[in-house]
């Protein structure tokens, strides 16, 4: 399973650099920018105590009249420090070791009826994923900044063209399967 919290830490002081914000707004807002990205209240209350203990974040309890107080959280001028830093940090390099490549490794082990079973399964599922962001594109275009757009549409090329790939490779599979039988 990929570690994403580094990436979740950065989430967490980016959504509150624009405004003071509940967890549960910061749930909301995650589903909303980043499309099919959820993430869950056991990943944004650790983050924000951590982030309290650190100096980055202050939290404000707010008491309702006939409802649970809520706790909003603000960015502290270090946690804009420390945010500000890490955007602007040296950049990793793009991991490309996807989950499905590492197993095509393997698949040396498989019949070939069994690979091509495999990939047919990535493909579809590869097209549901677009077919989602798809669903999604006037919402974008309605509700982002350019760079909310811009990582929608890099999402999906990125998708589009990972399914072409399995696709091209499907192909080649079918055309040696044929000349196999041909000979």
């Amino acid at each position: 399973m990929e570690d994403i919290s580094m990436d979740f830490e950065l989430l967490t002081l980016g959504f509150l650099n624009s405004s003071p914000k509940t967890g549960y707004r910061m749930q909301q807002i995650a589903g909303n920018m980043m499309l099919n990205f959820s993430i869950s209240m056991n990943q944004i209350y650790p983050t924000l105590r951590k982030f309290e203990e650190q100096g980055f974040v202050k939290k404000e309890t707010v008491v309702q009249e006939g409802r649970p107080n809520k706790n909003v959280y603000a960015i502290t001028e270090t946690g804009r420090e420390y945010f500000l830093k890490r955007i602007t940090a040296p950049h990793e390099p793009f991991d490309y070791v996807l989950d499905f490549l590492v197993r095509v490794l393997f698949f040396r082990f498989l019949s070939r009826e069994q690979v091509f079973k495999e990939f047919e399964e990535e493909i579809n599922s590869l097209q549901e994923q677009i077919d989602n962001l798809e669903t999604m594109e006037d919402t974008v275009n309605a509700r982002a900044d350019r760079y909310g757009e811009f990582c929608y549409r890099t999402a999906l090329q990125m998708l589009r063209t990972l399914r072409g790939c399995y696709i091209a490779e499907q192909d080649r599979m079918k055309t040696e399967s044929s000349e196999g039988q041909k000979k």
